[in-house]
């Protein structure tokens, strides 16, 4: 298998973008899951990893999967990162990002360069073989919404953020391949950040178009990875109220940085 193709789309998955988009739904899973490329999450889940395994998770950093973000972003995405003077002082954070490819957390990873980050995704993102060992390695946070293994998920996060280890969310829910405009977010980014009392980072990605055919005669744009300043809660108002500022100050951040990028008003 070659992993740099799953950068790639076809262009069934653009339809289906499009066509949710017209029905105003903006957080379906149009990519397609294959049931058998799904390795179930259970309790024995490694959410806060043992020595032993993270010094094998260490070693496939180095042996591999460093060079692979950096050849992906360099080589692939083109990435080129703007805003990191934005992360001055910012330690223990929620960072979110919208979800445009299925190595976007990667895009994430090159631009915050050295430091080091969870990341929350979806149940079905849990691969068995090389692949899904490497997405371990790189920190991934499997969802599930069953008993004691949320409760671990909620656990391993809320320990992070409490010693200064920073956790990617995509609050829009869904991948849509390099889609442009913001979508409409979840509560659960900002409800972590609201109790743990840390700051919302949010990035935005943001694409300049080029001339490389990829995959089915799709092109695959220019990456830039804005990094936005922090958002802060408020220590005079609830939590819920919290959520709600630091949800609504984050789209905002999105929809300048968008509006900006592209000349276009939403």
């Amino acid at each position: 298998m070659n992993f740099y193709d799953l950068a790639y789309t076809t262009p069934d998955t653009l339809e289906k973008i499009r066509a949710a988009e017209a029905r105003g739904e903006f957080n379906e899973h149009l990519d397609p899951i294959a049931a058998d490329g799904i390795l179930p999450v259970n309790e024995n889940f490694p959410y806060r990893p043992r020595m032993l395994r993270r010094i094998g998770y260490w070693f496939l950093h180095v042996a591999y999967l460093d060079y692979f973000i950096r050849k992906l972003n360099r080589n692939y995405f083109c990435t080129t990162v703007v805003g990191t003077e934005n992360l001055e002082g910012v330690k223990g954070a929620v960072f979110i990002c919208n979800h445009v490819n299925k190595y976007d957390a990667l895009a994430v990873n090159y631009a915050l360069g050295k430091r080091k980050i969870k990341i929350m995704v979806a149940e079905f993102n849990n691969r068995p073989g090389l692949l899904g060992s490497f997405m371990r390695a790189d920190g991934i946070l499997p969802f599930k919404n069953s008993g004691p293994i949320l409760r671990k998920f909620i656990n391993a996060v809320n320990w992070y953020l409490r010693h200064d280890i920073g956790i990617l969310f995509f609050p829009e829910g869904s991948e849509w391949w390099c889609y442009k405009k913001p979508r409409p977010f979840m509560d659960g980014a900002f409800h972590f950040a609201a109790s743990n009392n840390v700051p919302v980072v949010p990035l935005f990605i943001t694409f300049t178009d080029s001339d490389r055919s990829c995959t089915n005669g799709v092109n695959l744009p220019y990456f830039t990875v804005n990094i936005l300043k922090p958002v802060y809660p408020d220590s005079s108002v609830s939590k819920p109220q919290n959520v709600e500022l630091l949800k609504k100050q984050s789209y905002e951040s999105w929809v300048k940085t968008y509006e900006a990028f592209y000349g276009d008003t939403l």
